[in-house]
């Protein structure tokens, strides 16, 4: 028998061989997919106030006893996702969160106004949660750079685009002071206010000189970060039976949000199903 001879007569038999087996493979029900781990990224303007962000804002007292009801009141309502990890806006592997989240749980540390021990401790700490998770990765980003580089190129399109940005700040910060916490964080999870956000972030990727794309780096630099948060936050998941809420600044909440919903074993639960419309 030569290679030919041989090698048409395998082609056969393997045609044979699938023909008999096809029957039980056709009568084969397909492997039921995996649950996906619930994860739900909530989005928050910063109580405390430390005007770290590029766009500063000017924030009433959120210790104060009227704000301190309607945290509980977010709390009490985001309790019911029934969440089996709370991830803060923390750089990993800074033991110094758990050592506060601890010290809470004992009565030995007062919650200071910052979002993550005003919702996440006090979220964490009903559910009876031992541990808290910090996901966070620390990247600077240069936006100085990219007005200085929008200004020397004579970039109109993107100057009007930040002014712009700046009006819907400070109209965001006058419908803060007079809504509810939860019609706040409200406003801020809605998919439409996320969409624009993220747009507005894209608009850095137009600013160049004419040697150096110092708005696409830039851009590309804030993507890694939300990009190894979510790398962070993934190793969260430890069991089918987990259930995620992530708290984050709101500018990272739509990027993590997409992440979310492309990952295959993890599923997206929109804030609204618990806090409401606005």
């Amino acid at each position: 028998m030569n290679g030919k001879t041989l090698k048409s007569g395998i082609v056969g038999w393997t045609a044979v061989l699938l023909l008999a087996l096809a029957p039980g493979l056709w009568a084969q029900e397909p492997a039921a997919k995996p649950a996906k781990v619930p994860v739900l990224i909530l989005g928050t303007y910063h109580f405390a106030n430390p005007n770290l962000d590029y766009v500063k804002t000017d924030v009433d007292d959120h210790l104060s006893e009227k704000r301190q009801k309607e945290i509980q009141d977010v709390v009490d309502r985001l309790a019911k996702f029934k969440p089996t990890k709370v991830a803060l806006e923390y750089p990993e592997g800074d033991d110094r969160l758990q050592g506060r989240y601890v010290a809470y749980l004992k009565g030995e540390h007062a919650l200071t106004d910052d979002e993550s021990e005003q919702i996440g401790f006090r979220l964490a700490k009903q559910l009876g949660h031992s541990k808290i998770y910090a996901v966070d990765h620390k990247l600077d980003m240069d936006f100085e750079a990219v007005l200085n580089a929008a200004q020397q190129s004579g970039d109109r399109k993107f100057m009007e685009a930040f002014q712009g940005a700046m009006v819907m700040v400070q109209d965001l910060q006058k419908r803060q002071a007079i809504q509810t916490v939860r019609e706040n964080l409200a406003e801020m999870n809605d998919p439409k206010f996320m969409d624009l956000g993220r747009d507005l972030y894209l608009q850095l990727a137009r600013v160049r000189t004419t040697d150096k794309y110092v708005g696409a780096d830039v851009l590309a630099g804030w993507y890694q970060r939300n990009f190894r948060i979510f790398a962070n936050l993934v190793r969260v998941v430890e069991t089918p039976e987990d259930r995620v809420l992530a708290m984050f600044g709101s500018s990272h909440s739509a990027n993590l949000r997409e992440l979310v919903k492309s990952s295959p074993d993890l599923e997206a639960v929109e804030p609204a199903e618990y806090l409401g419309r606005r």
